[in-house]
């Protein structure tokens, strides 16, 4: 079954959703630190009769958060609803798992009409005592560092909450009786949890509310189907004078999702999913994702509605997240489209594997056609400029930015397709997170990055504050295993035939003192009708490529 991936709008959030399946809609709410990537694979079987519509919670996910700094559950659940309008939802059967459970139980207490029933997973019950120590202790802050020491803090705390409840009372009588999945789903959680906005605000709103009242007094059907290893079962059975409107069903995690089936079959809610609110133009740069045959592939774009629009590529070891600020400074004049490049970041990969850079070029093309988009200019970063070039051979672009573009010789073109770009395996102690983290700062310090020795340096100020990198490691590594297709091929093509074929007016970009500052004077050289500016600092400077374009 085929799942997609949406945006919505609501107020001024982007609200992040997958959906699969046909039929009536049944809405799922995810654990946090989670996303609805973690909720909606099991849920699959019910696609069959089911319209799954999975939410990231506001700040997690690829959902923005909600403005306060400390949301209760009630503005989790205020936003919840708003959610459900914006897609055209009316009354639906909702499914909520620990805090997603919380969220659902508080939607139905303030929205009673819009709740056709509820089927809970590890609802939270805890009493005032239980609840001040979990809010204390159960979700500390973290902040980056710079020798990445918050990568192995994290990987280790989401390896104890699999391991002992709660994680941070590691004795016997607190151990699950539950093995450790792999670490590729080990890795999953981390990164979905250091990417979040402030990640504990949704466990410190779920352990700090009361929602025995809302239990009770819910005028729809309420199905717990919690798994019974599962630590919250015992909890949610110390319910007392158990009202005729809940049901508690007998299941192990094998068992789950038959349980769910056999609830939904007895609730009627809305037959039919609206249409959601579609995102009019705007100046600020906002998310989608466009179709591509079979995938999906990310786009950033926004801007003033009149002039060329111009289409910004990111190179290697990055994603269209790195792009933002410069795509948001030059939106000020123009319509701005960032692409995650297929197999990066959040863009699905191409079908085939060992793709040339025809095939990328081509792929970015239908992407920017899916978009709307018809004439535009370029802007290429790092080995985006190569595509740039690629993208620009094949025709439809106006003027072209090559921004520090990368021309190694043949020779280290070998050793950089041979090393530049490894896939980073999920090891079982986390440490591949420290090699990516490495990866991205030495690739600020060395050409390439592997090189570390003194004829690799670039001499260059280093861009290595612990935040930035941050910012973009996450999102690199969600392409993880298929980030380097694109970058080896960008490296087997020819930059000396792209530049050949290259009619259109380029603007070239290079760091005075860099050690690839000679790429750059090499292709701006090489170009027929080419300006090369060098600049002190690593960013180009937006009034030269406003002028220029």
């Amino acid at each position: 079954m085929k799942v997609t991936r949406h945006f919505v709008r609501v107020g001024e959030r982007e609200v992040h959703y997958r959906r699969a399946g046909n039929g009536p809609p049944f809405v799922l709410f995810h654990v946090s630190p989670q996303s609805s990537a973690f909720v909606i694979p099991g849920m699959l079987p019910l696609a069959d009769s089911h319209t799954l519509i999975a939410l990231d919670t506001p700040g997690y996910g690829e959902s923005d958060a909600l403005p306060n700094s400390a949301p209760t559950m009630v503005d989790y659940a205020d936003a919840a609803l708003e959610t459900l309008g914006a897609l055209g939802l009316g009354k639906v059967p909702i499914f909520g798992s620990h805090t997603g459970a919380n969220i659902a139980v508080e939607l139905a207490r303030r929205a009673p009409d819009r709740v056709a029933a509820l089927v809970l997973d590890g609802l939270s019950l805890n009493s005032p005592e239980v609840s001040h120590d979990r809010i204390a202790s159960y979700a500390p802050t973290f902040q980056p560092s710079a020798d990445g020491a918050h990568l192995a803090w994290a990987w280790q705390h989401t390896r104890d909450q699999l391991i002992f409840w709660p994680w941070y009372e590691p004795h016997r009588p607190n151990r699950l009786k539950q093995g450790i999945k792999g670490p590729d789903f080990v890795h999953d959680v981390v990164l979905a949890k250091m990417a979040a906005t402030r990640y504990w605000l949704g466990y410190r709103a779920a352990f700090g509310h009361d929602y025995r009242d809302a239990l009770y007094n819910c005028p729809a059907p309420i199905y717990f189907v919690t798994p019974n290893a599962d630590v919250h079962t015992a909890v949610e059975r110390s319910l007392k004078g158990l009202p005729a409107h809940m049901y508690f069903i007998d299941t192990d995690h094998d068992g789950q999702v038959d349980a769910i089936a056999g609830a939904l079959a007895k609730v009627k809610g809305d037959p039919s999913v609206g249409p959601a609110a579609k995102p009019g133009h705007r100046r600020r740069l906002y998310r989608d994702f466009v179709t591509v045959g079979d995938g999906q592939r990310l786009v950033r774009r926004g801007g003033v509605e009149s002039g060329k629009p111009l289409v910004l590529l990111h190179g290697a070891m990055g994603t269209s997240a790195a792009l933002v600020d410069r795509a948001t400074a030059l939106a000020a004049k123009r319509p701005v489209l960032a692409i995650d490049i297929a197999g990066n970041g959040d863009s699905d990969p191409l079908p085939k594997k060992d793709a040339d850079l025809a095939a990328y070029a081509e792929d970015v093309r239908a992407a920017i056609k899916a978009a709307g988009v018809d004439g535009y200019d370029l802007y290429g970063e790092g080995l985006g400029a190569i595509l740039a070039l690629e993208v620009a051979r094949q025709g439809n672009a106006g003027k072209v930015i090559l921004d520090r573009p990368e021309r190694p010789d043949a020779a280290t073109r070998k050793d950089m397709i041979a090393n530049v770009a490894p896939i980073i395996d999920a090891r079982f102690d986390g440490g591949h997170f420290l090699t990516a983290w490495h990866m991205l700062r030495d690739a600020a310090l060395f050409y390439p990055w592997y090189r570390t020795t003194a004829d690799a340096v670039r001499d260059i100020e280093p861009d290595v504050e612990p935040a930035m990198l941050q910012a973009r490691l996450l999102p690199w590594l969600k392409g993880r295993l298929t980030y380097g297709d694109y970058v080896r091929a960008a490296l087997r093509a020819d930059p000396d035939k792209l530049i050949a074929a290259t009619r259109q007016p380029c603007l070239v970009f290079g760091t005075a003192g860099d050690l690839i500052a000679d790429h750059a004077r090499r292709v701006a050289s090489a170009l027929t009708q080419s300006t090369l500016l060098e600049t002190e600092r690593v960013a180009p400077p937006t009034t030269a490529m406003t002028q220029f374009l």
